[in-house]
């Protein structure tokens, strides 16, 4: 009688990585979370033919605020200091926007 050889199991395969060029952003406020929408081509050729991916990241607040961070430090810049206005300015009318 011949032996069937045993079932392998299924290895785990890692997700594939995805490598592309950030076309743009945008976000939006969800309560306590911020949706980050980012818009990305992998190739000219790509963007050339309208090829652009769309990727939605459901992120906590801090979240965000690591990321801000982490992108700030990596290249070497700083939020600029908010100016306290001056006492006299509370006396003037507000500005539209």
């Amino acid at each position: 009688m011949a032996r069937r050889p045993a079932k392998k199991k299924a290895e785990p395969t890692e997700p594939a990585e995805y490598r592309a060029v950030v076309m743009g952003w945008t976000h939006h406020g969800l309560g306590s979370s911020i949706d980050l929408r980012i818009q990305s081509t992998v190739s000219r050729q790509a963007l050339d033919n309208d090829q652009v991916d769309r990727h939605h990241f459901l992120m906590t607040h801090n979240q965000a605020l690591l990321l801000a961070k982490y992108l700030l430090d990596a290249t070497g810049q700083e939020l600029p200091q908010r100016v306290k206005p001056s006492f006299w300015r509370s006396f003037l009318p507000k500005r539209q926007k």
